[in-house]
C-alpha cells in the first residue's frame, strides 16, 4: 500500500486511510484493469477535490523523471497491432498522441490498454490521467504504460490543446511528433533501395519553407503516395514527423505514423539571395539571375560504375550582362536530376538556384555546384 499511502498523505486527513483504501479498490474494479493501484489512488484524490497530486505538464516530461503522472487529451490514435513475444504468446500494442496546453507526446499502450482503443473505450477527444514511465522512442520521448502504470478517463477536466504547429527555425535534433506547415519549394524524384534484410524500400525528398526558413523533408515507403500529387507552390501540413541529422544539418522524416496533407492556409517564403559578385568559396548560396550561356550536357560514369549527367550554364546578375564586369557572372554546374532542368533552359531565362555550393575549379575560378541538396526553378 506504499503507493496508496504516498497519495493519501497529500489529502491532509480528509478521509481515513481505511476509507481511502476502500475507495481505491472500488475505483480499480470500476476501471476493469485499465489502471494500477497508484493511478486509481490519484483518481480518487481527484474525486475528493485534491488537484495536481504528482501531476506535471507534458513540457516537463524528461528522461530524468523516469515515472510520471500527467493529464493529456487524446489527439491522435494509431492502429493497434499484434506481435509475438519470445515465449510464443501474442502481445498487443497501440500508440496514441496526447496533448495539453504545453505540448504533446506519444503514449504507448500494451495488451488490455491497447484493446481499450480497439473497442472504443479510449478515443480521440478523451482526457486521460496517465501514469507511466518515460523512455526514448524512435521518434523522441514517449511514455509507456506497462506494469505499475495506467490510464483513467477524466470527464470533468477540460484541456485547451496547444497548436502543435512549429516554425521551421524551431525544429531541432531529437524532436519527435514534429508538426509543421510549409510551402513545397522543390520535390525530388522517388527512388528505391535494398535493405540489409533483402527487402525493398522507397524514399523521396522535398524541401519545405516558411517565413522563418527552409528544411528538407524525407518521406519513406508507403507515405510516398501522400506526396505524389504535390507540386512546388503547394502548402502542406506535416504531422507526427521526427528529426534526423543529415549532411546539411537537421531534417524531418515521415514514416508509417506520419501524416502529410494539403492545407488552405497561406504560407509566405522568400529566398535570401546573394549577388554573384559577393560569392566566396566553400559556402552555400541562393542566387538569382539571367541565363547568359549554356555549355550543354556531359555524360560520365561514377566511381561505382553508375551513369551520371551534368550540365553547365552561366548566369549573370539581373543588372549585368555577359559582356560587363565578370564579377556579375558565374558558371553553375547542375548534377544528376538537375542536369535535365538546365538542359531545357534558354539564354535569357530568369532562374533561381538554391543551396548551391561554391568552389574553385581547375581554372581557379569560383563556380557553383548544384547537387541533390539544391533546387532550381524558372522565374516568370
Amino acid at each position: 500500500m506504499s503507493d496508496v499511502r504516498e497519495v493519501y498523505e497529500k489529502l491532509n486527513g480528509r478521509v481515513s486511510l481505511e476509507e481511502f483504501s476502500r475507495m481505491v479498490e472500488e475505483k480499480m474494479d470500476v476501471m476493469g484493469g485499465l489502471c494500477d493501484e497508484h493511478t486509481a489512488a490519484l483518481l480518487v484524490a481527484h474525486d475528493l477535490g485534491v488537484e495536481g497530486v504528482n501531476a506535471i505538464k507534458i513540457k516537463e516530461i524528461t528522461l530524468d523523471r523516469k515515472n510520471v503522472q500527467f493529464l493529456g487529451k487524446v489527439v491522435e490514435i494509431f492502429e493497434p497491432r499484434e506481435f509475438s513475444r519470445t515465449d510464443g504468446s501474442v502481445g498487443r500494442v497501440c500508440n496514441i498522441t496526447v496533448a495539453d496546453e504545453t505540448g504533446e507526446i506519444t503514449v504507448v499502450l500494451w495488451d488490455e490498454l491497447a484493446d481499450a482503443v480497439k473497442t472504443g473505450d479510449v478515443k480521440a477527444g478523451d482526457v486521460l490521467r496517465i501514469s507511466g514511465y518515460v523512455k526514448e522512442g524512435q521518434r523522441g520521448l514517449e511514455v509507456s504504460i506497462g506494469r505499475g502504470g495506467g490510464i483513467v478517463k477524466d470527464e470533468d477536466t477540460k484541456i485547451a490543446v496547444k497548436d502543435p504547429m512549429v516554425k521551421i527555425n524551431e525544429i531541432r535534433m531529437g524532436m519527435g511528433n514534429v508538426c509543421v506547415r510549409g510551402l513545397v519549394l522543390s520535390k525530388q524524384e522517388p527512388h528505391s533501395f535494398s535493405r540489409k534484410d533483402g527487402s525493398t524500400g522507397s524514399v523521396q525528398g522535398l524541401v519545405l519553407g516558411d517565413e522563418t526558413g527552409k528544411i528538407r523533408l524525407t518521406v519513406w515507403d508507403n507515405k510516398l503516395k501522400d506526396v505524389e500529387a504535390l507540386s512546388p507552390g503547394d502548402t502542406i501540413e506535416v504531422l507526427h514527423a521526427y528529426t534526423r541529422e543529415s549532411l546539411g544539418g537537421v531534417e524531418i522524416q515521415v514514416g508509417a505514423r506520419g501524416i502529410i496533407r494539403k492545407s488552405d492556409k497561406k504560407v509566405v517564403y522568400e529566398e535570401q539571395v546573394t549577388r554573384i559578385g559577393d560569392i566566396e568559396p566553400d559556402k552555400s548560396y541562393n542566387v538569382k539571375g539571367i541565363v547568359t550561356g549554356i555549355d550543354g550536357v556531359r555524360e560520365f560514369t561514377t566511381r561505382d560504375g553508375k551513369p551520371g549527367r551534368l550540365c553547365s550554364i552561366y548566369i549573370s546578375d539581373e543588372d549585368k550582362t555577359a559582356d560587363e564586369d565578370k564579377t556579375g557572372r558565374i558558371r553553375v554546374v547542375f548534377w544528376g536530376e538537375l542536369a535535365s532542368f538546365a538542359e531545357a533552359l534558354s539564354v535569357g531565362d530568369k532562374i533561381l538556384v538554391t543551396d548551391a555550393r561554391a568552389r574553385v575549379n581547375f581554372r581557379q575560378e569560383i563556380e557553383l555546384s548544384a547537387n541533390w541538396r539544391s533546387t532550381a526553378r524558372k522565374l516568370e
